[in-house]
């Protein structure tokens, strides 16, 4: 339960942590006695605060526990000011902005901040000799100057002050309870290290061991989750970060925006068909019986794809229809700028459009084998190598990743990551990822109206890509892939 709830239980584990308002809270006060709490996240206002439970606030602001501060009421005030303090202190922890710190000979060692919007601090009961285990999500990191341990399992970070901490959790890579931390970290007193596992479990860091193995291990839906799988889950969705998330267009004034339009590619430049647009509206089969027939097609014709079709292809899928200037304003910082935004077949979030498509080519009729890029304003094409080792090294993936088949045409989706992440945070390549699987959606309706063979594929290797067509593999590197070709059985 909370601990504002069992703060008059006077639980014998817990005592010894302090309790203080997030830093980021400011306070301000009324002569009415009202109180205002403000944080980036809004303002909470109590009315009519007592002198005393305003000592009770001002202790709050530079630490006290729960104990001091409910003898702090109990002695100055009555018992209305002490019912008031608990459904205050109950508030304050349901919206996370009690933090927990555990000490040690007055030196702090770790805190606990709630990030979440459902997080609330819990006591647990510990048995000394229960055997636990760090969580295989547990994840450390450098946040600003400071050390960070948090799991997308909970709702909470945990920031680290004292090496002890650090010892304990290292400690607890293997099964271990209370009573063997004791030989494990020097230095560290017992209720230091009850009041550590306290923090490890309201991060949900920490895992019961039964029978030599962890609970967590054993569990069937945990087993399913790969950690960075359920990382990026919780950081990329609202509701169990407090980061910075959304189009916050933070950079502006300090980063300038990428074009939308990649500057071109040097090498051979090859113009592309482009077909009539209301032929293709007259002749075009209905959508319903596109989708209803849409497959993947992993084997192809003996003939293969002209250069003329995979010219409607990416007419179809992929040219900048226009450009054009958006004015945006950072909800971060309140600086203004523009953006430079396209329009293409395919929707694409904020207009960011951060998708290169490269054509790599084994067989086409009308084309030399090798990789090039598509210029989506000229729409051509623009050769970046013959079939070069690494050419052919991405062919071979890719039929690799789709057995029995083999590319005439293999399609690669590189992101430029910085389109995006200018614009959001959190959620940047989330949307990249969205942006691949509408792509992919567009490349199989087109080809399948268009009488082709499509097939996207599941992975691919961005280092590889990246070697191949010269780019930098944190600017721009693949994302997706997806193999073209014409149909089984076009033997002319």
């Amino acid at each position: 339960m909370p601990i504002d709830s069992c703060a008059t239980k006077a639980p014998a584990s817990g005592k010894s942590l302090r309790i203080a308002l997030r830093e980021e809270l400011s306070m301000t006060g009324a002569p009415n006695g009202d109180l205002w709490l403000t944080s980036p996240m809004g303002k909470i206002t109590f009315r009519q605060v007592s002198p005393i439970l305003r000592q009770a606030f001002d202790a709050l602001t530079r630490g006290t526990t729960t104990q001091e501060i409910t003898e702090l009421v109990s002695k100055q005030g009555d018992p209305e000011s002490l019912t008031r303090l608990y459904l205050h202190l109950e508030q304050l922890g349901k919206r996370g902005l009690i933090t927990h710190t555990a000490v040690d000979s007055g030196k702090p060692l770790a805190t606990i901040t709630g990030i979440g919007q459902r997080y609330s601090f819990k006591l647990h009961d510990i048995d000394v000799s229960q055997p636990y285990q760090l969580s295989r999500f547990a994840l450390w990191r450098r946040q600003g100057n400071k050390q960070v341990l948090e799991s997308p399992l909970g709702q909470a970070r945990i920031m680290v002050h004292d090496h002890r901490f650090s010892a304990l959790t290292g400690a607890l890579c293997n099964p271990r309870s209370l009573k063997d931390i004791e030989d494990q970290v020097p230095g560290l007193s017992d209720q230091a290290a009850s009041d550590c596992f306290q923090l490890l479990l309201n991060a949900d860091a920490l895992s019961e061991c039964l029978d030599g193995s962890s609970a967590e291990d054993n569990n069937e839906t945990l087993a399913q989750w790969s950690f960075h799988d359920l990382l990026f889950h919780s950081r990329s969705r609202f509701g169990r970060h407090n980061d910075l998330y959304g189009a916050t267009f933070r950079h502006i004034g300090k980063i300038d925006p990428r074009p939308a339009v990649k500057h071109p590619v040097a090498g051979t430049r090859i113009d592309l068909y482009s077909p009539d647009l209301a032929t293709l509206r007259a002749g075009d089969p209905p959508l319903a019986q596109v989708m209803e027939t849409r497959r993947s097609v992993y084997d192809y014709g003996t003939h293969p794809i002209s250069l003329t079709e995979l010219g409607e292809f990416l007419f179809r899928v992929a040219r900048v229809r226009e450009t054009g200037q958006m004015q945006v304003r950072s909800f971060y910082t309140e600086a203004q700028g523009t953006m430079e935004v396209s329009s293409r077949p395919y929707p694409a979030g904020g207009k960011c459009y951060d998708l290169e498509f490269y054509v790599t080519v084994d067989r086409c009729d009308g084309l030399p084998s090798g990789l090039y890029h598509y210029e989506p304003a000229e729409h051509c094409l623009m050769q970046v190598s013959g079939r070069t080792e690494n050419v052919e090294a991405l062919l071979k993936y890719a039929s690799v990743a789709a057995p029995g088949g083999h590319p005439q045409v293999l399609i690669t989706l590189a992101s430029r990551f910085q389109r995006v992440s200018w614009k959001y945070d959190a959620i940047a390549y989330a949307t990249t990822l969205k942006h691949v699987g509408v792509v992919y959606q567009t490349m199989y309706l087109a080809a399948t109206a268009m009488g082709l063979g499509p097939c996207a594929l599941g992975s691919g290797d961005s280092d590889l890509f990246a070697a191949a067509a010269g780019t930098d593999y944190l600017v721009e590197s693949s994302v997706g892939e997806f193999m073209l070709g014409s149909l089984p059985g076009r033997n002319d």
